[in-house]
């Protein structure tokens, strides 16, 4: 770093840009067999490689709770008042993490929507469809920890959230129509 302190000192940036355009006229170019050598030293693909399988090791496995299902709660009142709601709610814990996600009817199938609680670290979800082949949607979490998918169809799914050095793995849920 040059020795002046204060980022807002003209000075010094008048100094380093002319210190820069000397360097640039008057330096010469280092050796091709040395700048093959410099960028030799840089990791390849394979290097690459290792080092995403190494950060994947550091990925803390988390089991996420279901603590609520709006399904699962008992009819209070009789009639159509005890009728089930095509739209779920499901609420996990996980940690010191809370997932909130509802499941509603949408134009062309099923609208996934939820809310990460409990941290402010970027992240992401991937939902995957278990009960046909290995489809899987990943969408990024918003500034405040929400995410939409649409036009999900019925089946059965699992969620995992990706946040931080936490891998948050949702226990399968249904997603359709709900048994009455």
């Amino acid at each position: 770093m040059y020795p002046h302190d204060d980022p807002d000192d003209t000075a010094a940036d008048a100094e380093l840009g002319h210190r820069l355009r000397h360097a640039l006229r008057e330096l010469p170019d280092a050796p091709a067999a040395l700048q093959r050598a410099a960028i030799g030293l840089w990791p390849g693909p394979k290097a690459a490689a290792a080092l995403a399988a190494g950060v994947q090791a550091l990925w803390v496995r988390v089991a996420a709770a279901l603590a609520f299902d709006s399904w699962a709660t008992p009819a209070l009142a009789t009639g159509m008042r005890s009728l089930r709601s095509p739209t779920r709610q499901l609420l996990y814990r996980a940690g010191n993490r809370d997932i909130d996600l509802r499941i509603a009817p949408a134009d062309r199938g099923w609208s996934l929507a939820g809310q990460v609680l409990g941290t402010e670290e970027p992240g992401r979800v991937e939902l995957t469809r278990l009960d046909a082949g290995t489809q899987a949607w990943t969408t990024p979490l918003d500034e405040v920890g929400e995410f939409r998918l649409d036009g999900v169809a019925a089946g059965i799914y699992s969620l995992t959230l990706y946040a931080g050095t936490e891998e948050v793995l949702l226990p399968p849920f249904d997603v359709g129509e709900p048994a009455h």
